[in-house]
């Protein structure tokens, strides 16, 4: 059995729009009440991939222009490294997406390969997000950068994805309380400013 000399990681992406999202919120009645959201005309965007110890809270976030095999191999990756470095195995939650399976790429038949004995990948159900709890904080990533923003341009949208990263790195114990981990600490102490503001 693996359970015991393995990191269990959760694995997922989420893609940011210049556009910004629009959620509930309330306003006058009317027309002359409703609250104007200037949207940029412009509707690039960037994926976030995000990978998570639900043990730990450890966090590795990049940002890519698409969700391609290579950047999720080169993340799955990192993640056998740090296992590896600890005397451990890695197990990958992920959804089914085509880039992430053997069949639909590659080089992911490749990484599979390769990393045989130090990896095992765990495919969730499609259209399932309780099966994967690093969805659960995408929630919170959608907030933080993207509801109602007023960026009038690209790159300071992607500092502020990149920042977020920084921010969830730097705290695990939020993280785990967020994806709802058994192994958050202190589950009852209420969640710094920083991620507070989102929830």
């Amino acid at each position: 059995m693996l359970l015991p000399r393995a990191d269990l990681y959760l694995q997922d992406e989420v893609h940011f729009a210049f556009h910004p999202t629009l959620t509930r919120l309330w306003c006058l009645k009317g027309r002359r009440g409703q609250r104007l959201v200037e949207a940029p005309g412009d509707n690039r965007k960037v994926y976030g991939f995000g990978l998570v110890d639900w043990r730990d809270g450890w966090f590795d976030g990049r940002i890519a222009p698409g969700r391609t095999a290579d950047v999720f191999c080169d993340q799955v990756r990192s993640a056998v490294a740090r296992s590896k470095a600890r005397g451990r195995v890695a197990i990958i939650i992920a959804d089914n997406l085509k880039t992430h399976t053997a069949q639909g790429s590659l080089l992911v038949r490749s990484l599979l390969t390769e990393l045989k004995e130090h990896l095992s990948l765990i495919y969730t159900p499609a259209y399932d997000p309780d099966a994967n709890r690093i969805e659960w904080l995408w929630r919170i990533s959608r907030r933080v950068v993207t509801h109602h923003h007023h960026r009038s341009d690209f790159a300071l949208l992607l500092a502020d994805v990149e920042h977020h990263f920084q921010a969830l790195a730097q705290t695990p114990a939020d993280v785990l309380r967020h994806i709802g981990s058994p192994f958050a600490p202190d589950k009852d102490q209420t969640v710094p400013l920083s991620l507070a503001q989102a929830a």
